[in-house]
């Protein structure tokens, strides 16, 4: 089940990354991380509301966290992604978007103190590593293709 789910987290994250900067580029961008952050809590919601507990809203704790988890995690991610994805080209935004993750296991770390095994920083150079190489085919790609063409 892992798995599958690893494999549909990879193909709807690609898509993020491949549409942000081709789709709706000219929508303002707080517009559009509006739109982008209301659609995936509708969603959630949706799919999980059997698992969400029951917590009194006038907790006082409930609304910093929610505050700090909804500011940093699910509105300025996507606000300053849409403000620069259509700046640079989708290959570059591609291999900057990777380092996300190993943003997240250092965060993790420090923040969570979780413990990092080396599998998963393996595994982490392996998707960076991979996109980069993807990435730096296609420009070399592109290269011949228009050199060949002159």
């Amino acid at each position: 089940m892992g798995f599958v789910f690893g494999i549909l987290a990879a193909f709807t994250y690609a898509g993020f990354i491949n549409f942000s900067g081709k789709v709706a580029t000219e929508v303002d961008p707080w517009v559009r991380s509006s739109l982008m952050v209301t659609g995936s809590t509708v969603l959630v919601i949706l799919i999980f509301i059997k698992d969400i507990p029951y917590i009194p809203v006038t907790d006082g704790s409930l609304w910093i966290v929610t505050a700090g988890v909804a500011l940093f995690g699910s509105v300025m991610p996507p606000l300053f992604f849409a403000l620069g994805a259509h700046l640079i080209s989708g290959g570059l935004v591609n291999i900057l978007s990777s380092f996300e993750l190993p943003v997240a296991i250092i965060s993790a770390s420090i923040i969570l103190s979780e413990s990092i095994t080396l599998v998963q920083w393996l595994g982490t150079s392996l998707i960076i590593g991979a996109i980069i190489l993807n990435e730096l085919g296609s420009m070399r790609f592109n290269i011949k293709k228009h050199s060949t063409s002159d």
